[in-house]
C-alpha cells in the first residue's frame, strides 16, 4: 500500500516550494472540501468506482482536451461492490494541487514533482484537475472527481458553493474579453448541479450544510 503525505508534510512541501500564502489558503480549502465530500460519502456507503491506483486517466486527444477514464472503472462488473474513498489521498491531493500555481502549466509541474516523490496517485489527480471531466454518476465517483469538484466550489481560501463560483468564472471570462464563454459555463453549471443534487440525495443533506463551519486547518480531526 502506498503512503500519502499527511497534512504536516504537505505544508512543509508548500513552504519549501515558496508557494504564496494566499495559494496555500486555497489549497487548504480545496483539501477540506474534498475531504468532507469523501467522509460524508463514506458514511453513505462509499463508491462503486475501482481503487484509484487501478484507474488510468488520459485525454481525449494528444496534447489537449479534457481528462477522462481510459478504462471501465466500475466495480459492479467484477462483483466487488462498494469501497471507501481514500481520505488521505483526498487530503494530500487537495493540499498539493496548486503548489506551483504561479508557474505556467502549474498542474504539469506539480504532477511531475509528485512523480519524483513517488506520489503517483496524487500525480494523476493533480495533472488532470484543470481539465478534468468528472463522472455524472454519484455512485461511481473517484478521488479525482471529488478533488475537481472541490476546486470548482472554492473561491480562494473558502468554500463558496456552485452559484458564487460560477458567477466568478463568468465575470472573469468577460473581463478577459471572452463573453461567449457564458453559455458554456452555464451548461457546465447545470451538469454540476445535477451531480451535486445526486450527492445531496445520497448523504441526506445539502452541500452547503455539509461544508458549514469548515475547519480548513484541521478538517480530518473535526467537522461532523
Amino acid at each position: 500500500m502506498r503512503e500519502h503525505p499527511d497534512r504536516k508534510k504537505c505544508l512543509e512541501y508548500l513552504e519549501a516550494y515558496s508557494t504564496p500564502e494566499h495559494v496555500i489558503g486555497h489549497c487548504k480549502s480545496v483539501a477540506a472540501v474534498a475531504y468532507m465530500f469523501g467522509k460524508a460519502l463514506n458514511e453513505a456507503g462509499g463508491t462503486r468506482a475501482a481503487q484509484f491506483r487501478d484507474i488510468r486517466l488520459t485525454t481525449f486527444r494528444r496534447g489537449a482536451g479534457r481528462f477522462y477514464y481510459e478504462q471501465d472503472h466500475s466495480r459492479d462488473r467484477h462483483g466487488l461492490g462498494w469501497r471507501p474513498f481514500d481520505l488521505e489521498l483526498l487530503l494530500a491531493s487537495g493540499l498539493l494541487h496548486d503548489m506551483a500555481r504561479v508557474e505556467d502549466r502549474h498542474w504539469d509541474i506539480c504532477a511531475d514533482w509528485c512523480h519524483e516523490k513517488k506520489y503517483y496517485e496524487e500525480e494523476q489527480i493533480i495533472r488532470a484537475h484543470m481539465m478534468y471531466q468528472y463522472t455524472n454518476d454519484a455512485n461511481h465517483l473517484t478521488e479525482a472527481d471529488l478533488v475537481s469538484l472541490a476546486d470548482r466550489l472554492t473561491l480562494e481560501d473558502h468554500y463558496a458553493g456552485l452559484d458564487d463560483r460560477m458567477d466568478y468564472i463568468i465575470k472573469k471570462a468577460e473581463r478577459n474579453g471572452n463573453p461567449d464563454a457564458r453559455a458554456a459555463i452555464l451548461r457546465k453549471k447545470k451538469e454540476t448541479r445535477k451531480l451535486l443534487d445526486e450527492i445531496e440525495s445520497r448523504i441526506g443533506m445539502t452541500i452547503d450544510d455539509l461544508m458549514k463551519d469548515l475547519d480548513y486547518d484541521n478538517v480530518e480531526n473535526g467537522n461532523r
